[in-house]
């Protein structure tokens, strides 16, 4: 295991806010209140983060090094009055030593028969 296996590892358990923030940057870079729809529309309603727990989120996760700021101008479509961010590397490396925690949870569970197969 490397120093920054190790380094990822101490953020685990992601919070589910986090983890949604990750997933949700998964596919490119988004402004604040893009992330927060994508969080609400994934969760299925379940997590609906307000503007405030939202940025405070994002302002962690951005000190912790997970995310970093993106350039507005680096888009074609892109509103330059917004703050828009991306994964780093080490965010991605965070977020797969996640899911990977995840995947053995519910394969666990599968295995004690507490879960279908395919849930």
């Amino acid at each position: 295991m490397s120093d920054s296996d190790l380094d990822a590892q101490a953020f685990l358990p992601l919070t589910d806010l986090t983890f949604h923030v990750l997933l949700a940057l998964g596919s490119g870079p988004l402004h604040g209140y893009a992330i927060g729809k994508d969080i609400e529309v994934r969760s299925s309603g379940r997590l609906r983060p307000t503007t405030g727990s939202l940025y405070q989120a994002l302002r962690r996760i951005h000190r912790d090094g997970l995310i970093e700021e993106a350039q507005a101008s680096q888009f074609p479509s892109a509103d330059a009055r917004r703050q828009y961010f991306q994964l780093t590397d080490f965010g991605r490396e965070v977020f797969a030593l996640e899911a990977k925690r995840l995947e053995a949870l519910l394969t666990a569970a599968r295995s004690l028969q507490l879960l279908p197969e395919r849930a």
